[in-house]
């Protein structure tokens, strides 16, 4: 794959996925693939933490929300060596265990990162209970983002922040305009556009939340490994009002016909990057509709000066 920059097109209607239980069943089903297939979880996590650099403090308690196979965990824990590093996920897959019958002696340290399996719409944590918290394209997966937003304020802590990537709607615009020409049945969800992501975040009570949109292009050899890649990260098609059962081969047939015409079958992520911060505004400041009365001493004792 080689990422590449591109314009953006028209977004289309949102659409959600199936329930959390239908998703955690996808997402078990990808986990052992996962690893192998995460190149562009990678480089875009590799930006997210890159934009970590702006916090004038260093959280002591960071939660991933969205971990997967905790592929980002090592990575948040050596940039926060003093941390307890939590990730939290649908599906983490197989916890790390110690035999309990080797001696104190020989057991390694407790690991700086423990991994948890939840619904990210009801996370088990007390209130407060974070200073940082960073999620990875983990909101296409989400039957209810505002939901999801509420709850990273809920457990955040006085000042803490909030970090994430996501897709937007022009994300696989490409894919999905091959099979528009195949059936008429939705084959992607959870494409929230970037204003009512904000929308969202404001609604939840975060503070000062700025988000950012950048068009990828992923080059592919084929339609085929799109798919493998989509598959491999469980990615498969969960949108409400798919198609139900098995795609007819007749069908694969007409979409790779459809994608035959070039020797590659490059596609676009619509990279949506947003932050905001849990502050004492949302119970000290003053809001009128989506706006927000914020201390200027509070953000600059937040950001890097």
């Amino acid at each position: 794959m080689h990422p590449r920059q591109s314009q953006g097109t028209l977004a289309p209607s949102l659409v959600r996925p199936e329930s959390p239980a239908r998703v955690r069943r996808a997402l078990i089903r990808a986990n052992a693939g996962f690893d192998a297939h995460a190149t562009v979880f990678d480089v875009i996590g590799g930006r997210l933490r890159d934009r970590l650099d702006v916090l004038a403090v260093k959280p002591s308690r960071v939660l991933d929300l969205g971990c997967r196979t905790g592929y980002q965990l090592a990575a948040l824990a050596e940039l926060y060596p003093q941390a307890r590093v939590t990730g939290v996920d649908l599906a983490p897959g197989a916890l790390p265990s110690m035999p309990g019958r080797w001696p104190r002696w020989l057991r390694p340290r407790r690991p700086a990162s423990e991994r948890v399996g939840s619904d990210l719409h009801r996370l088990p944590f007390s209130d407060g209970s974070f200073d940082l918290v960073v999620s990875n394209l983990a909101l296409p997966w989400c039957e209810s983002p505002a939901a999801l937003f509420c709850e990273v304020a809920r457990v955040l802590d006085t000042d803490g922040a909030f970090f994430f990537t996501t897709a937007g709607p022009d994300t696989l615009v490409e894919y999905r305009a091959a099979w528009a020409r195949v059936d008429g049945h939705p084959h992607a969800f959870g494409l929230i556009d970037m204003h009512d992501i904000g929308d969202a975040m404001l609604a939840a009570g975060f503070a000062a939340p700025v988000l950012d949109r950048d068009d990828v292009t992923v080059d592919y050899p084929s339609i085929d490994s799109l798919e493998r890649e989509l598959r491999g990260i469980g990615a498969v098609n969960l949108a409400v009002g798919r198609r139900r059962g098995l795609t007819s081969p007749s069908a694969g047939r007409k979409l790779a016909q459809e994608a035959a015409s070039t020797s590659r079958f490059p596609v676009t992520l619509e990279l949506v990057q947003g932050h905001g911060w849990k502050g004492q505004s949302l119970t000290h400041g003053h809001s009128s509709g989506a706006e927000q009365a914020i201390p200027l001493e509070q953000l600059m004792n937040t950001l890097k000066r």
